[in-house]
């Protein structure tokens, strides 16, 4: 036992003695990218050992996209040397889409003893926007409230070029919609766009505002963080039209605004929106943000999205108005919501608040909404697994129920090609007067993964009918497997079913005795689709098309109805330089309840983008969903609806003057009714604080039917904005650079020396420009360790070490001193009647200057190469045996004055001769 174990020692000694004396690895473990750009990362090979090695084969790990050159030559690598091997990549658009941001290389060598095979990796970071995008094709999306449901297509699209999971909460605004499902998951490819619908209810008509509002979060699955968010703008059609706030939400930060609102109704007021950040203490900073309204005919007022954060540390402090979508619960009202994070990835929250969206106000009756109380806690980091554990108490006086909902939610990440979620929720309910109640569960499992070329999503989720959380008496399961052929084709097949059928607890007000239906609440509503896709990209174009089968359902106590279809859908999109194209059609053959006849039905949208205007319109023949089903003022089976909308936002006036228009109408032959809306936003700067503000609205609303109505409104609005200068973060610093060339090498700003205006400086990822002074700032940077990195592509160079501890505010002045520029080409000396074409793209030119320093060049496709070096003496050599050069070595002087001669490589091809026979 003693030898084996000294025997395996020596062995593991002796591997590891080898695996120190060759070291393979990336000069930079990580390199920044954007989109479009060409970068390079050297792999480095060094020999420790005492003995020549043979590096044999260089691969990388897979077929990478963008991929423009590595080695591909053997060569041997002498004892104690090291060589820097240039890898070569452009950030196209498939490249970007890479689900991985490791680019591995596998590297064979091969020694007197043994042949192995190890490997070197780095990381890109990619450079793109990371929101996820969500919005309707129109501005304002009507609902006509005699109809037991109306339907709104929901566009998600991924602006960045990673596959993402995102989770999608709709809460309605105030309350008073009921949004079918109330929460979505969606799995988007890099770039992709898809479109969901939702069903929305009015069940409660707010005939003073017809507005709702629908604020759509998306919260990221892999690390439950919020990526995209925006306000969906609703219109309950109504004979009397009364409006009291622009539809338009409030933009900009750190600002204040006063402005005065008129409209037909005559229900004028001043408005006042604004936010800010500012210093309580040293250890103690603030924001604040307010929404004010202030009727004049009548002298009330409403106070609303007005709140007061207070952040020490790690702890912050809200109170006012909170909302919050990560509760399996609707979260809004006017209380507090304190939160602290300790550890490293660890964050706990406590909230206490009524249910009601105004804060204070004369103008409503301030009735008693419900008291709501909840905890959260979250754990764990966005690299291997995470999650959050919830908890939320409702006490509804209006309703005269109790409700809790616990949830856990937990995401498990086992390398970068898998990741699992899982989900559970319980819940229960209780009437406080007619004593009856409910205890209901949710679960959910969703995996998401990568094997080869194959890609997997299984979403699958169920809650009971008397579940209390947001998806009440629903089951949704979304199986899909995908298959890449090549970076422009691949192709799906998807299987879809939802259902939603809630049971509520009755109407406290009402009598619980058999047979009585008016204290309840029923519907039922179910999509079954099975359907395969296939893309491909022909040059700038991309192709869609998914043949399915479907069926829907949907009921109440009343009636129900069901469609069974065939459907296929096409999806052509381009872009054309600024020009943007997409259409799609969806024709359908489809029956409805059963009944023997069949039918035609076609849907189809275009859309046209150029710049920043576009143009959007649907045209919809005959019935294509269950909900068109309902026979409204007795319309046959034939019938068309139409929309259309156009927008345009615009910069003017060196950027002073901004803002945008948009104008759409709608038919419907279906719903006899014909809608159109003209508004206008506007912000003109007077100076670099202050603006005047803008806001029009026009609409109108026809009923083609039978002694039916129309009316028409306006409402526009004049303002005035004062911004307001970012506060510095606690715990941050303010940095500042004043960026010179220094001529004299002394690091200091002379009289003849010139500043650098337009200057692109980096502190490590933050990126700023220098202004006609030369001076950059960096607001709110943590303390910590950054590096300074300007004008490379210049090929200047820093006076000062360019590693900076930032621990207080900074203020300094950076010489940079402009390393010479020198150039150089290859050229071939071809025999008489040679006519075979070489290529030396690709082939890296060094340059070693008297101290050691090696820089390197790489050839590009018009055979032309460059360096940027200081002054100095430099041996400029080529070791590439592919073809025979006539001096690999030359040697040449730099001076501050330039070097302006042309370094002129002669090669010519190996192994060939052309002879001439004369006849």
């Amino acid at each position: 036992m003693l030898f084996f174990v000294f025997v395996l020692l020596n062995f593991s000694w002796a591997f590891a003695q080898e695996k120190k004396d060759i070291q393979i690895h990336f000069e930079n473990d990580s390199v920044a990218v954007e989109k479009g750009s060409t970068f390079t990362n050297f792999l480095v090979i060094e020999n420790k050992s005492s003995e020549d090695i043979i590096i044999q084969n260089i691969m990388p790990q897979e077929n990478y996209p963008g991929l423009l050159f590595y080695p591909k030559n053997d060569f041997t690598l002498g004892a104690g040397q090291s060589k820097n091997l240039p890898v070569k990549l452009i950030a196209n658009v498939d490249f970007m889409k890479l689900r991985s941001n490791e680019i591995k290389f596998k590297v064979s060598y091969t020694t007197p003893a043994v042949t192995r095979t190890e490997s070197a990796s780095f990381f890109v970071a990619k450079g793109e926007n990371k929101n996820i995008a969500i919005y309707t094709a129109t501005y304002e999306n009507f609902i006509n409230p005699a109809l037991p449901q109306s339907s709104i297509l929901l566009t998600v699209e991924n602006q960045g070029y990673s596959k993402r999971t995102v989770k999608i909460d709709l809460q309605s605004i105030p309350d008073g919609l009921e949004i079918l499902p109330k929460q979505q998951t969606v799995s988007l490819e890099g770039l992709e766009k898809q479109t969901i619908e939702i069903k929305i209810v009015v069940r409660k008509q707010n005939t003073l505002y017809p507005e709702f509002n629908i604020n759509a979060i998306v919260t990221d699955l892999l690390d439950n963080k919020i990526v995209g968010s925006n306000t969906l703008y609703l219109v309950v059609l109504s004979h009397n039209r009364q409006i009291a706030r622009g539809n338009e939400a409030a933009s900009g930060s750190n600002f204040a605004e006063m402005s005065y609102n008129e409209n037909s109704s005559r229900l004028n007021f001043l408005q006042l929106r604004g936010n800010t950040a500012f210093r309580i203490t040293e250890n103690l900073k603030s924001r604040f943000n307010i929404g004010a309204d202030y009727y004049l005919e009548d002298g009330r007022y409403n106070l609303y999205d007005t709140w007061l954060e207070l952040e020490r540390k790690n702890t912050v402090l809200r109170l006012g108005n909170v909302n919050s979508s990560d509760y399996d619960y609707p979260v809004f009202g006017r209380g507090g919501k304190v939160s602290t994070k300790f550890g490293e990835n660890n964050q706990i929250e406590i909230l206490a608040l009524e249910n009601n969206y105004n804060l204070y106000g004369t103008y409503f009756q301030q009735t008693e909404g419900s008291t709501i109380v909840g905890t959260k806690y979250a754990f764990g980091n966005a690299k291997s697994f995470n999650g959050k554990v919830s908890y939320i108490f409702d006490h509804d006086p209006r309703l005269n129920v109790d409700t809790q909902v616990a949830n856990a939610v937990s995401a498990l990440l086992i390398n970068d090609k898998h990741t699992i979620r899982t989900e559970v929720g319980l819940s229960h309910e209780k009437g406080l007067l007619n004593k009856d109640e409910n205890a209901g569960a949710s679960m959910g499992a969703n995996y998401d993964g990568k094997i080869g070329k194959w890609d997997i999503q299984s979403f699958n989720s169920f809650a009971t009918k008397s579940y209390a959380g947001i998806k009440r008496g629903s089951f949704f399961s979304n199986q899909r497997i995908g298959r890449q052929f090549s970076a422009a084709q691949r192709a799906f097949i998807q299987y879809q079913n939802s259902q939603v059928e809630p049971e509520f607890l009755s109407f406290q007000n009402e009598s619980t005795q058999p047979g009585n239906t008016s204290n309840l609440r029923y519907y039922f509503n179910s999509t079954e689709a099975l359907g395969l896709g296939y893309q491909f990209s022909l040059r700038n174009w991309n192709f869609l098309l998914s043949p399915k089968v479907e069926k829907q359902k949907t009921a109440n106590f009343y009636t129900s109805q069901e469609l069974f279809s065939y459907r296929l859908e096409a999806n052509i999109s381009t872009t054309l330089g600024a020009h943007g194209l997409n259409l799609t059609a969806e024709y359908s053959y489809s029956k409805e309840n059963d009944k023997p006849d069949w039918f035609n039905s076609l849907k189809t949208t275009l859309s046209y983008r150029y710049k920043s205007f576009s143009l959007n319109g649907t045209a919809q023949w005959n019935v294509t969903s269950v909900f068109d089903l309902n026979p409204y003022y007795d319309v046959n089976r034939n019938f068309a609806n139409y929309n259309v909308y156009a927008s345009y936002n615009f910069q003017m006036f060196n950027h002073n003057l901004t803002g945008s228009f948009s104008a759409g109408a709608f038919y419907s032959e279906l719903y006899k009714n014909l809608n159109s809306n003209i508004t206008g936003n506007l912000e003109y700067k007077i100076s670099p604080s202050w603006s005047t503000t803008g806001y029009f609205n026009l609409s109108g609303y026809r009923s083609t039917a039978e002694y039916a109505s129309s009316g028409s409104y306006y409402q526009y609005r004049v303002g005035i904005k004062k911004y307001f200068t970012t506060a510095t973060a606690f715990g941050n610093h303010k940095v500042a650079f004043q960026i010179f060339e220094d001529k004299n090498f002394n690091g200091l700003l002379e009289s003849g020396e010139s500043v650098l205006a337009n200057e692109i400086v980096k502190l490590d990822n933050y990126v700023a420009m220098t202004d006609k002074n030369g001076k950059v700032v960096f607001q709110n940077v943590p303390e910590g360790t950054y590096t300074l990195k300007v004008n490379e592509s210049a090929g200047a160079r820093l006076m000062m070490d360019p590693v900076i501890m930032v621990h207080t505010n900074i203020n300094r002045k950076v010489g940079l001193v402009k390393n010479i520029k020198v150039s150089g080409k290859l050229t071939e000396i071809r025999q008489a009647y040679d006519v075979l074409e070489t290529d030396v793209t690709g082939i890296v030119v060094y340059a070693k200057s008297e101290d050691g320093m090696i820089y390197t060049a790489v050839v590009n496709q018009k055979n032309e190469f460059e360096f940027f070096l200081k002054d100095g003496k430099y041996n400029l050599y080529i070791e590439n045996d592919k073809y025979s050069y006539t001096q690999p070595t030359q040697t040449i002087q730099v001076t501050k004055e330039g070097y302006s001669k042309t370094v002129v490589f002669e090669y010519k091809k190996k192994d060939t001769t052309i002879k001439v026979k004369k006849f």
